[in-house]
């Protein structure tokens, strides 16, 4: 859903007393997309990775886990995330269990492609290489969150909390879980993600008085049957980062799990 389309829907189904409130919970994201020729490619989905000399490729006691991504941060379009402006991340997520990890890796590093280990090609656990490009999407809080936080503690009818219902279905239908970088993540299960971004104008109205909890989204990868990537039951593969670390550029401690239906 494009940013036109959304204010559309909003002035809709939300009172127009709520619309500054809201404006304030958008935030940009970047919708990952198969790329193809013509396309302004800013790196890959599955294939082999590219990882320095003799690094090992990552995993736990059950195996290696599968790569799903790697992105060049140079490409990207300015983010409110504050990534970095160069260097690579590089995401692995494991099927068979419900971790996985994400690397970054600065433009001073040498990489080269890396053979696949033993156990994934033994088990063809591959996805299929596919270049990717973008979309900047807007992005919104789960209805949960909408519920508590845009209303709160208003003397609403139950007309106004339909309605926003109503405007979270229809939004989500729409946009519900896919490949993104930044922005809201699209929980299957939980409520974990911090969602503002500390010292804006949104956390400030929304939390006055204490800053909200949580990390925040990187990356989330959904279910892709083109590139043969599956978590359980039509899940999504996320990678959270603590605000700290990200302010510090510490990519050693990203949060990268699966949660499924």
């Amino acid at each position: 859903m494009v940013e036109a389309d959304l204010y559309a829907l909003m002035s809709s189904h939300i009172p127009e007393e709520l619309h500054p409130d809201f404006r304030l919970t958008i935030r940009e994201g970047l919708r990952l997309r198969h790329g193809s020729q013509g396309d302004k490619l800013i790196g890959y989905f599955g294939g082999l990775p590219e990882l320095p000399d003799g690094f090992e490729w990552p995993g736990d006691d059950r195996g290696h886990y599968e790569h799903v991504a790697t992105i060049d941060l140079a490409r990207l379009p300015a983010l409110d995330l504050g990534l970095p402006t160069s260097g690579r991340i590089t995401v692995f997520g494991d099927t068979g269990g419900w971790s996985g990890a994400l690397l970054y890796f600065a433009d001073d590093v040498v990489l080269q492609k890396t053979a696949l280990p033993e156990d994934l090609e033994r088990q063809n656990r591959l996805f299929r290489h596919v270049p990717m490009t973008y979309v900047t999407v807007p992005t919104i809080p789960s209805r949960q969150w909408l519920e508590e936080y845009l209303l709160g503690d208003g003397d609403h009818d139950d007309s106004v909390h339909e309605r926003l219902e109503s405007f979270a279905d229809i939004f989500f239908s729409h946009s519900s879980s896919w490949h993104q970088l930044g922005g809201w993540a699209t929980e299957i299960q939980g409520e974990r993600d911090r969602g503002l971004l500390p010292d804006t104008t949104a956390e400030r109205h929304f939390f006055p008085d204490y800053p909200p909890l949580g990390p925040v989204l990187i990356a989330q990868f959904d279910t892709d049957h083109e590139l043969g990537m599956g978590w359980g039951d039509f899940g999504t593969l996320y990678c959270f980062i603590d605000i700290e670390h990200l302010k510090a550029r510490d990519f050693t401690n990203v949060e990268v799990y699966w949660e499924s239906y």
